[in-house]
């Protein structure tokens, strides 16, 4: 009983850890073409240089659209602090595929949903889900196709900005 109990707490206990985030220490190789990478928050502008500036983040997982590893970025509440957007009931989250989708004020796990702006320490290619991914660690287990879920999962991500 003792046995299978610690099986079980294992595997939950890497399950859940799989999902977290941790510091990225590591430095991240500039893309060819960095003048390409670029983020409007709130009419502020953040290129690829601007976001390596913030504390980084790590989280390894899958997803249901082909891309696993170390995804590492800003947390996109550090991104939404700095660009003066801490009170809003709804943020219009903008692909540069013309994907967008309304994010709101209560939406769970935002202190863990970062920006990604590398994969297993690769930037993103623009034509590749890039240049940057809103990724949600702690909720990647909850990825179904065709489900909702995958909603706020905007790769390709060009401009955040607040609805009211």
């Amino acid at each position: 009983m003792k046995t299978t109990f610690a099986l079980i707490l294992c595997v939950f206990s890497s399950f859940v850890l799989s999902a977290e985030l941790s510091p990225y220490r590591q430095a991240l190789p500039i893309p060819d073409k960095p003048q390409e990478y670029s983020l409007t928050i709130n009419g502020k502008h953040y290129g690829y240089a601007d976001l390596v500036k913030f504390p980084l983040y790590q989280s390894n997982f899958s997803t249901i659209w082909r891309a696993s590893g170390e995804f590492v970025g800003p947390k996109l509440t550090d991104l939404l602090k700095d660009a003066g957007l801490e009170d809003f009931q709804q943020l219009y989250l903008a692909a540069a595929d013309d994907y967008a989708v309304i994010m709101n004020a209560d939406a769970p796990d935002q202190q863990t949903a970062i920006v990604a702006i590398a994969l297993n320490g690769q930037p993103f290619k623009i034509n590749d889900k890039g240049p940057f991914w809103l990724v949600w660690p702690s909720r990647e287990d909850t990825l179904t196709p065709g489900m909702n879920e995958g909603d706020l999962w905007v790769w390709s991500l060009r401009q955040i900005m607040k609805v009211k």
